[in-house]
């Protein structure tokens, strides 16, 4: 049986259409509440900023001054003598009084401000700018236990609770061993903010940075903050409408970061104060006749089913084989021109998966045996100069030089025999390194040295086979000069700080160095095609990009006064088994 084309039902639905003012009102109304939306939380999101960034630069000019008093010579002069004189002598209780007007003074400069401090941790005694007992008394508890901390972050804002107050404190140490610092009270810090006029029971809270805690009072209950704080996590830079289920009001939710501090501001607006601006798009919304609502829902619900739902299923299946799976099938449609569609789309995904998996194959093969390729191009220039160093040496009778040149030879013969395999450890290579060094050393006992340092967690991480030895070998083949100056190679392996997921492998050396145009082609990765000269730095960039991607790094250059370096970024994968990390090899 014929199915109904899909324009003839088309014309018969169309005909049921009888509402398209109440769609056109519907759509101006939802328009219009949107646009609102996006006006006020820009606005607000302005008008926070800009009161964060007052407050920013507050923070950063108490940063400027803790530091400038730090390198201050009478001001060091007043720290060393509160930390090292006793307590009976004159010059401590003068000291102590110095330092008690400069940090008074420096309060008067700053609204809104709590304290500043010193500490003396050799004494366990506190100078504060504030004069009451009560206020210095809870300092006291609160900085003590947060100075006496190993994980005390010195030179950053760090947020503190005393009972239901919360607290920002950042502190430094002078080189007398005293500690100063500056303390604001978040309530102060928002104080200002709650008096900007944004309706009634509207709500302005300090969160921590990193896991949104609130910080300061509110009067929405631990649950909705929770959810709010959900809200935030979810989109932190846009809007977002947030119902208070406590007294069912709809909520614009803003919020903003602090730029030199651990702080998120958040702002709650009734949106019933927004909307009450759209009194004619409501009042028209109501009027909509109710048959025509009726009619619009049995329209759209069959539309849906007949159209959109079966076209939905169609572009989700496409948007899936996009993405690479190929084990979708959409099912059939009750229209004769989307059924065609969707037949001729699964018979095509099916074609398409079967010549993917022929291909993919192919590519497969011919990247591994590429890779093997590569990995075996490497092979040691110096096994000539190693026999005829054995040979010299038994026409010396050196037996012991002997038996040791040829143990790190097996050694270095043994890796080479097994570097066929994907990846090695860390540790593996070094000691192939070493072996190799060790040899050159014998070949050159007084012009030749050698440092490795190693960060422990790193030794067991994967890399590829032969992937430093290349560069080492580089070295000492163009870095050895003429002269009585021996060439010393480092090797360091380390994390990078601010990359945590990544590691980097320096190889310097106090050779001749890079020639200017050769070290420009190296970073401009213009290795040649892995037959010249360079055959070893390209096979290495090659095998890395292979394997690693955009997630490997290689950079040259020279060090002063004189020398080479090789600087190798790598991803951490494997065992990183003390620190907690992952234990795949």
């Amino acid at each position: 049986m014929k199915k109904p084309t899909l324009r003839l039902r088309l014309v018969r639905s169309f005909l049921l259409i009888i509402t398209p003012l109440a769609l056109f009102l519907a759509y101006e109304n939802y328009y219009a509440i949107k646009v609102v939306r996006q006006e006020v939380s820009r606005s607000t999101s302005q008008v926070l900023a800009i009161h964060i960034a007052q407050i920013d630069r507050t923070l950063e000019e108490i940063t400027h001054n803790l530091l400038q008093q730090i390198v201050t010579s009478d001001s060091q002069q007043a720290y060393l003598a509160m930390n090292t004189l006793p307590e009976t002598n004159g010059d401590y209780t003068l000291a102590k009084i110095k330092i008690h007007n400069d940090l008074t003074n420096w309060s008067t400069a700053f609204e809104n401000f709590y304290s500043f401090f010193a500490y003396s941790q050799e004494k366990d005694d506190f100078i504060f700018s504030r004069s009451s007992y009560r206020d210095t008394s809870n300092l006291k508890v609160m900085l003590g236990e947060y100075l006496h901390r190993k994980e005390a972050a010195f030179g950053e804002w760090t947020v503190l609770r005393q009972g239901e107050e919360g607290y920002m404190v950042r502190a430094a140490q002078a080189n007398s061993g005293v500690s100063i610092g500056a303390v604001l009270r978040l309530e102060d810090i928002i104080r200002p903010l709650r008096s900007l006029d944004f309706g009634d029971r509207w709500e302005a809270i300090l969160l921590d940075a990193e896991d949104g805690q609130p910080l300061t009072h509110s009067t929405l209950s631990s649950e909705m903050m929770t959810a709010a704080n959900h809200k935030i996590k979810a989109n932190p830079l846009a809007y977002q409408v947030f119902e208070n289920t406590e007294d069912e009001i709809s909520y614009l939710l803003v919020s903003t970061s602090f730029r030199h501090a651990p702080l998120r501001l958040a702002a709650m607006i009734p949106e019933k104060s927004l909307l009450k601006q759209l009194p004619f798009f409501q009042y028209v919304i109501y009027l909509i006749p109710i048959g025509a609502i009726i009619l619009f829902y049995f329209y759209s619900h069959y539309l849906r089913r007949l159209l959109f739902g079966p076209m939905n299923s169609l572009i989700r299946g496409m948007r899936r084989v996009t993405q690479g799976d190929m084990e979708i099938g959409v099912k059939e449609a009750s229209t004769e021109e989307i059924n065609f569609l969707i037949t001729t789309f699964n018979h095509m995904v099916t074609q398409i998966s079967r010549l993917k998996i022929n291909v993919y194959e192919e590519m497969l093969k011919a990247q591994q045996s590429e890779f093997k390729h590569l990995q075996a191009q490497i092979n040691p220039h110096f096994y000539l100069n190693s026999l005829n160093i054995i040979n010299s040496l038994s026409t010396l009778g050196e037996n012991e030089l002997i038996k040791k040149i040829t143990e790190h030879l097996a050694d270095y013969f043994r890796f080479i025999t097994r570097s066929h395999r994907d990846t090695i450890l860390l540790e593996e290579e070094l000691r192939h390194i070493r072996n190799y060094l060790e040899i050159q050393l014998v070949r050159f006992p007084e012009k030749l040295s050698y440092e490795m340092v190693v960060e422990e967690l790193l030794a067991r991480t994967p890399i590829l086979p032969l992937m430093l030895q290349p560069f080492v070998e580089n070295a000492v083949i163009h870095g050895m000069e003429e002269g009585s100056i021996p060439l010393h190679i480092q090797i360091t392996v380390r994390f990078i700080p601010e990359r945590p997921e990544r590691f980097e492998v320096l190889i310097r050396d106090n050779g001749r160095g890079f020639q200017p145009e050769t070290m420009a082609k190296f970073n401009r990765k213009e290795f040649g095609d892995g037959t010249g000269t360079h055959m070893g730095v390209w096979n290495v960039f090659r095998r890395m990009h292979m394997v690693f991607g955009d997630e490997a790094e290689v950079s040259f250059g020279n060090v002063e006064p004189k020398g080479a370096e090789v600087r190798l970024i790598l991803p951490v994968r494997g065992a990183l088994n003390e620190a907690g990390e992952e234990e795949d090899v």
